[in-house]
């Protein structure tokens, strides 16, 4: 998008998407089916304007552009027959049919690659072609109406569209907004503050200002670019190896799509599919996100000891604090307030989206320029429109999952792989999001794991929630794992580094992401689940922490000092221990993972003295 953000054509474009959507927050301008079609419409033009794959063929785009424009417009006079008609397609619906389904599978592909796109290419084939493998039988007119005719459930226009054009696109706005209202000024400020007191410093004010921006944008990607550019250059100033300081900023922005209260994309279809309010999926998030950061803490502690940096006190901008800390506070207060008083989650993005853009005018040292506004909006509004490309696209990869049965039978099979052991079948569930977020989004990952493999899970035994988090965990950490982790790529382009490297030191900075949802699943007082109590919560935490701190003494390598390998082997069964103890709840590991950390303290303790290292002393 950068080389082509500064064409009015795009600017008006954005402002118009945007000015539609808020208006629909309370006036129904068009009915629910034709508020999808705009949406969409939207969506594929701004993804078409500005795709870079696309730049210089402006053939191209046009066709693009029109050929939604036409199909449209013959989708709308032709709704109410279609909608009397489902199941019996004419020819010319299936061709218009076709065309929409060929020209959203180009705007999926310029925004996400190819991976989603050919999932349902896939799946249609499956359809049509199944039954010599002993699978369904479908016409051409079946599948067509299941993927794009349908207009309800999950087909293009459902249920993940409707999520898309009413809350997804408004909070991502929202996340932009706070960015280049300069909003986010006040996370970079406060984690300097923190880090001037820490041995980590610089390092710990990435993973502060990541926290915060994490709270606010629910993306890995946006929350690099925005706090790596400061803290990346800043941490390898003070003697972090190029790869250590990419991965801290990996780990710390990836840890935004699990932090309440925005979530990324993801979150919102877990509440629709939960059928809960969003709200719901705030609290019950809340004790692992927490957990995740502060274990990204303790690896940059020890990481800061074990690399001998020298903490670099960067002086704090009070003035810039004070300015900019209410254009974050106060939206995003009234952005719980209303969630939490279950109004629309839509509504509660409106009245943030109305609060900070007041309250950036009130000050004049705040006070945005014309082009700090076109900007967050045009942002805004082609981020927002790539992913309702994503959402568009799910629709049919559900549709087509469950019309053919394939979600039936892959969640048999998963029963049948794990011989009815859940821990088996976690495993399983893990792998296969990790792979399938290696090339499309989190939201992707996690709804495809949720339509086929979670109902596998609860007639294991597992509560709905529980199911529905571990998936959603491993879609959101699927952007560090290697080959392909995209929040790994960006910290490493930004770092100078080597990308693998960064990929391998992200993980073990987010090893908590990994683990946590292990936790939570037997042990849901982590989740706050109905039966929990403050003694089991508190407990659950306490020793959560304990385990988290001693697996990342045992990966960084450092305590007080260096360990031997011995001492980080003890160390990592210790933290194996504490976690076996909060999963189970048998008091034997849970002293044997107290004697084991015991014995790594004092001897470490022992050798830090010898050797006059005046650090001080860190419970593990």
């Amino acid at each position: 998008m950068n080389e082509t953000k500064f064409y009015p054509y795009i600017a008006v474009t954005a402002l118009c998407m945007v000015i539609y959507h808020l208006a629909n927050c309370y006036f129904n301008i068009f009915g629910t089916l034709e508020h999808r079609m705009i949406h969409l419409g939207f969506a594929i033009t701004l993804v078409s304007m500005t795709a870079h794959q696309l730049k210089g063929k402006p053939l191209i785009r046009a066709v693009l552009i029109l050929t939604t424009l036409i199909c449209l417009i013959y989708l709308k006079y032709n709704l109410q027959r279609l909608l009397l008609d489902i199941g019996f397609p004419l020819t010319r619906d299936m061709i218009v049919g076709f065309a929409i389904i060929v020209v959203v599978f180009i705007g999926a592909w310029l925004s996400f690659g190819p991976i989603l796109p050919l999932m349902v290419i896939i799946l249609m084939s499956y359809g049509y072609f199944g039954h010599y493998i002993g699978g369904p039988i479908l016409s051409i007119e079946e599948i067509m109406s299941t993927v794009c005719l349908t207009f309800g459930g999950y087909d293009l226009w459902g249920t993940i569209l409707i999520i898309s054009a009413n809350v997804i696109f408004l909070f991502v706005f929202y996340g932009h907004m706070l960015q280049h209202l300069r909003a986010t000024d006040s996370f970079m400020e406060v984690g300097k503050l923190i880090g001037r007191y820490t041995r980590s410093g610089a390092a710990m004010t990435g993973v502060i200002s990541s926290f915060f921006m994490g709270m606010t944008t629910g993306q890995a990607t946006p929350n690099i670019a925005v706090t790596g550019a400061f803290t990346i250059p800043l941490m390898k100033r003070v003697g972090y190896k190029a790869e250590v300081a990419a991965s801290i900023e990996a780990a710390a922005s990836g840890g935004g799509q699990i932090m309440p209260p925005i979530m990324g994309a993801g979150a919102f279809v877990m509440a629709e599919l939960l059928s809960v309010p969003y709200s719901k999926i705030i609290m019950v998030a809340l004790i692992p996100g927490i957990l995740y950061f502060f274990a990204v803490a303790m690896f940059v502690h020890f990481q800061a000891i074990k690399s001998n940096v020298t903490p670099l006190r960067e002086k704090v901008d009070r003035r810039r604090l004070t300015a900019t800390a209410p254009l974050f506070i106060i939206p995003l207060v009234i952005i719980l307030v209303l969630l939490f008083l279950e109004f629309p989650p839509m509504v509660s993005a409106f009245w943030g989206i109305v609060t900070l853009v007041g309250l950036s005018f009130v000050r004049k040292n705040t006070r945005p320029s014309i082009s700090h506004l076109i900007k967050g909006c045009i942002y805004g509004a082609v981020t927002g429109s790539r992913v309702a490309l994503a959402c568009a696209t799910l629709g049919p990869i559900i549709a087509l999952v469950t019309k053919t049965g394939l979600g039936i039978k892959v969640g048999y099979s998963v029963e049948l792989w794990s011989g009815g052991n859940l821990f088996l079948g976690l495993i399983i569930l893990m792998i296969s999001v990790i792979i399938l977020g290696l090339e499309v989004p989190t939201v992707a990952a996690y709804l495809i794991a949720a339509m086929v493999a979670i109902p596998a899970l609860t007639r294991l035994g597992l509560d709905p929630f529980q199911a529905h988090m571990f998936a959603f965990y491993f879609g959101a950490f699927s952007g560090l794992t290697p080959p392909v982790g995209m929040a790994a790529i960006v910290a490493s382009k930004i770092a100078n580094a080597s990308y693998f490297r960064t990929a391998i030191l992200s993980m073990y900075a987010a090893v908590a992401g990994f683990v946590i949802p292990y936790l939570f699943v037997f042990n849901g007082s982590l989740l706050l689940l109905p039966g929990s109590t403050v003694i089991s919560v508190m407990s659950a935490v306490a020793f959560t922490i304990m385990a988290l701190a001693a697996l990342e003494v045992g990966l960084v390598g450092c305590l007080f000092s260096r360990l031997t390998a011995f001492q980080r082997l003890l160390s990592i069964g210790g933290s194996v221990g504490f976690m076996i103890f909060v999963a189970t709840g048998k008091y034997a590991f849970l002293i044997g993972a107290a004697v084991i950390i015991a014995f790594v303290i004092i001897f470490n303790f022992k050798k830090t003295a010898a050797n006059k290292l005046a650090y001080p002393r860190i419970s593990a």
